[in-house]
């Protein structure tokens, strides 16, 4: 039972897998955005807090609880040690002071793709606390993981607007703080303010905001029309760029920007990941990830079959006994979650004789990656973490963390981030860079919510209009 691999814990079957992924994507990203210190803070104004709580919490048996020292960050800074200033079991859990980082270990710059890939992050997690999982406004359960998801759609917005103002270069392309243009992170961009328009602008939806919505959807039609003419380079920026175009392409109101994103999209397919040949494991799993996107909105079989073409070349490279790829030892952040993104793409859609073979994939490698090697640097104790609340925690044990995850002391006196950087040298994982980086790190909490995919947010946008 189980993945199959050396040393893995005989109840981690795909269930778990999907449900341990979903705990990690909350836990990465909540304290990081809302209690580290990792940036550039702000302070919401009271009444706009007053206002969230009184539209989600209508029932006096289910109130919100405010956390205390709340630090949330309209920038995220590249990079910091992960290392807690503080020992979190000395504070209530509701105290976001114990969830302090140092501040002169941080990397004082802020990249455009972290900036942006945070914000994505943010404005999915709203979609999911937006879910009838969380209860109603009028119910006696989960409030306070409604407000979350007010809290985290304000925060995106925030980020956008800081990134407008901020990162946003003449040439209309958002660029990192030291003034470099990374082109992944533009794609990633138009991806999160493509969202970010969707949420405040879809009248049924709880973020309606008509005065926000206007500038976002301007904003993402803005950055496509500066993309416009862009060939993506590799695998990975195609996979990012077709992933932000069908975004676009859901969100907009405007026919002729939907047809043209969708064009966008087929072409970059056809003209660099239908005939490439990767030149390693993770450019494989992000042509996957790009030809299963447009498979899925084009409903093709000629992307499918391009898509499963690569898999066989990830399977002939694949270490089932120990979940890793036998050409590649040292994997970073953002290389696992373009492997995880692209055989949980195969795992969702792909059908017929490469479903569970892809699935099997994915279950040894993300317990390979994730919860052997160490790169998921901590968790919150089980059942009993800050995160969940006591409604949620009639799930079996098993579903929230794998035993890896949580070494004693609880959360290991570091954030529930993953590390940077993981090396497998043929028998052993050792973690030979445990810092946080922004990039990866939030690409990794993204990856790790689409496995489901959960509640309300989705890889797979409806791109019809």
């Amino acid at each position: 039972m189980g993945s199959g691999i050396s040393g893995g814990d005989p109840d981690f079957d795909f269930s778990t897998l999907i449900w341990q992924g979903y705990w990690l994507s909350r836990d990465q990203f909540g304290p990081l955005v809302m209690a580290s210190g990792m940036g550039i803070p702000f302070e919401p104004p009271m009444e706009t807090m007053q206002m969230a709580m009184g539209m989600v919490a209508q029932n006096p048996d289910d109130p919100i609880m405010l956390p205390q020292n709340m630090m949330p960050l309209q920038a995220l800074y590249a990079s910091a040690s992960p290392s807690l200033l503080n020992d979190p079991r000395e504070f209530d859990p509701m105290d976001f002071e114990g969830l302090r980082l140092d501040s002169s270990s941080f990397t004082e710059e802020v990249s455009g793709r972290g900036q942006a890939a945070t914000m994505l992050k943010e404005s999915q997690w709203a979609h999911n606390f937006a879910s009838t999982h969380f209860g109603e406004p009028t119910g006696d359960f989960g409030a306070q993981q409604r407000f979350m998801g007010m809290m985290v759609s304000m925060l995106a917005q925030m980020q956008g607007q800081y990134a407008m103002q901020n990162l946003m270069g003449v040439d209309g392309l958002y660029h990192d703080s030291d003034g470099a243009v990374d082109y992944v992170g533009n794609w990633v961009m138009l991806h999160a303010l493509s969202d970010i328009a969707g949420l405040t602008g879809d009248a049924e939806g709880r973020y309606m905001n008509p005065d926000a919505h206007p500038m976002f959807d301007g904003a993402a039609t803005q950055l496509f029309q500066a993309l416009e003419d862009r060939q993506p380079e590799t695998a990975r920026e195609a996979a990012a760029a077709i992933r932000a175009l069908q975004y676009r392409a859901s969100t907009t109101s405007d026919d002729s920007i939907r047809t043209a994103t969708l064009a966008k999209a087929t072409a970059i397919a056809d003209t660099t990941l239908v005939r490439i040949v990767p030149n390693d494991v993770v450019e494989g799993a992000a042509a996957i990830t790009g030809l299963m996107s447009v498979a899925v909105a084009e409903d093709s079989d000629t992307y499918l079959h391009a898509a499963v073409t690569q898999f066989q070349a990830l399977t002939a490279d694949f270490d089932a006994t120990n979940g890793v790829f036998t050409s590649k030892s040292v994997y970073s952040a953002d290389d696992v979650a373009w492997i995880i993104g692209g055989l949980n793409f195969l795992a969702q859609r792909a059908g017929g004789e490469t479903r569970q073979p892809a699935s099997n994939m994915l279950l040894a490698f993300y317990e390979s990656t994730i919860s052997l090697s160490g790169m998921q640097l901590s968790a919150p104790p089980g059942k009993s973490g800050a995160m969940a609340s006591e409604w949620e925690m009639d799930l079996p044990s098993a579903l929230f963390y794998h035993p890896a995850n949580t070494p004693p002391p609880p959360m290991a006196g570091t954030l529930p981030v993953p590390a940077e950087e993981i090396t497998w040298d043929g028998n052993s994982w050792s973690v030979t860079s445990d810092r946080l980086v922004t990039d990866g790190a939030m690409h990794l909490a993204n990856d790790l919510n689409w496995l489901g995919p959960h509640l309300g947010s989705s890889p797979f946008p409806v791109v019809g209009g």
